[in-house]
């Protein structure tokens, strides 16, 4: 310990005698690192794996059942509200789930006031929840899918009832009153893989969750992709009719089972064919999370490459420290052998280096801290696309902190072992 404190010693004693070498070789690597620890933060919230444990297990079903007379879509993730129904009766999968995006304005059914909050809202099924993983912390899903029973986040929650347990409170939606039977604990997915399509991968999870059939019977609006080979005025008429705007995922526990349900949407896909409801080639295919997220681009390609782009620029920053530190020893050779010559072993030479590279190491991840956020601030700023994934986790911090100690290590190590296999006696001479 006395040793260790005599190195931090000589450390400052060095750094007050060449600040301006040590503030160049620090700023080097901190610019380095912290643009890598940037752009690798944003690159590791946007290639999670958001549900681990389920991700090969649930399938976002693509079928081509396009009614039109030229499928230039392929195989679809919109479905007719028609074949969505038809998977979750077939009861093949284990489990199913039918939804779609839409926004309704919430209040309390007994607010004084006419506050009235957008919420985005998750039109779906009571097997939603189960499926996607979403925990509660009051109450249960719905029973009934034809019942005015809804479902709230930990967020609408606390905003309109204080985080207490609201089970049983109604609210008011588009003029209407519904019961609320469950509230969630905090639920945040990333991505957002059950609708990673449209560029929502990284918005929050829904404020509302509605049994489907009711939003479809009160024509709550679609705020996602939807297609039509007919016209439409209202949401309950899509029932019958080539409306696609429904997405389906089923949770498929094997490979048995996928091949069990595979053989089914191909065979429902046929007989549509045969009945003349469409003139396609059958193609129906099922994409895990993982792949589902892959297909939609969720990781940014641009800042993928980026990021391989400053991890090269840190190697250079390194590379460029080792000169800066191999010159340094160079210079002062003398002192570091004149230490040798009254006892100083060259293990002890050696280790004062190592302890003064960990304490750069140090300095250089507080700075690059520093500069990490100030990059994912500026970021959130210029790009919208990247403000919800433009933070700096702390599993990150931990990493960063790593590769500045194993930055400047390396920056230090080749100068130390130079400066040690001198011969004593040339020096001295």
């Amino acid at each position: 310990m006395e040793m260790f404190l005599y190195y931090i010693h000589l450390f400052a004693r060095n750094a007050r005698r060449t600040p301006l070498f040590f503030a160049l070789v620090i700023l080097t690597l901190s610019i380095g690192i912290g643009t890598l620890l940037a752009n690798l933060s944003m690159l590791s919230l946007m290639s999670k794996d958001p549900i681990p444990g389920k991700s090969e297990q649930i399938f976002n079903v693509n079928m081509n059942t396009y009614a039109g007379a030229n499928n230039r879509f392929g195989s679809m993730h919109v479905l007719r509200y028609s074949d969505a129904k038809a998977i979750l009766d077939s009861k093949v999968a284990n489990n199913a789930v039918m939804h779609y995006s839409s926004m309704v304005y919430s209040r309390r059914a007994d607010a004084q006031d006419l506050t009235r909050y957008a919420s985005p809202t998750r039109a779906t099924t009571a097997s939603f929840f189960d499926v996607m993983g979403a925990e509660f912390a009051y109450g249960e899903p719905w029973k009934n899918e034809h019942s005015n029973n809804i479902v709230i986040g930990h967020e609408l929650n606390g905003k309109l009832f204080g985080g207490e347990n609201s089970v049983g409170e109604k609210l008011e939606l588009q003029g209407k009153i519904y019961t609320i039977v469950g509230v969630l604990k905090p639920w945040e997915m990333r991505p957002l893989f059950y609708h990673a399509s449209e560029g929502k991968a990284f918005d929050k999870t829904d404020d509302i969750f509605v049994p489907i059939e009711v939003a479809i019977d009160n024509n709550w609006a679609v705020f996602a992709r939807t297609m039509s080979t007919d016209s439409y005025t209202r949401l309950d008429q899509t029932r019958q009719i080539n409306a696609y705007y429904i997405q389906v995922f089923v949770e498929l526990l094997d490979d048995k089972q996928r091949l069990a349900f595979q053989t089914f949407i191909d065979g429902y896909a046929n007989q549509l064919k045969e009945k003349g409801n469409h003139r396609h080639e059958v193609d129906n295919r099922l994409y895990n999370v993982n792949e589902w997220l892959d297909k939609n681009e969720v990781v940014n390609k641009d800042l993928l490459a980026f990021t391989i782009a400053t991890g090269l620029f840190l190697l250079v920053c390194i590379f460029n420290a080792n000169s800066l530190m191999l010159s340094r020893y160079q210079a002062s050779q003398f002192e570091a052998n004149l230490r040798r010559a009254v006892g100083a072993s060259k293990k002890q030479v050696f280790f004062q280096g190592v302890v003064e590279s960990i304490i750069l190491g140090f300095i250089c991840a507080l700075l690059s801290f520093v500069l990490a956020f100030s990059l994912l601030a500026l970021y959130r700023q210029l790009f919208d696309e990247l403000a919800p994934v433009a933070e700096l986790p702390l599993h990150m911090l931990v990493i960063g902190l790593g590769v500045a100690l194993t930055s400047s290590l390396l920056s230090t190590v080749y100068p130390l072992i130079q400066g040690t296999r001198t011969s004593l006696a040339s020096i001295l001479k």
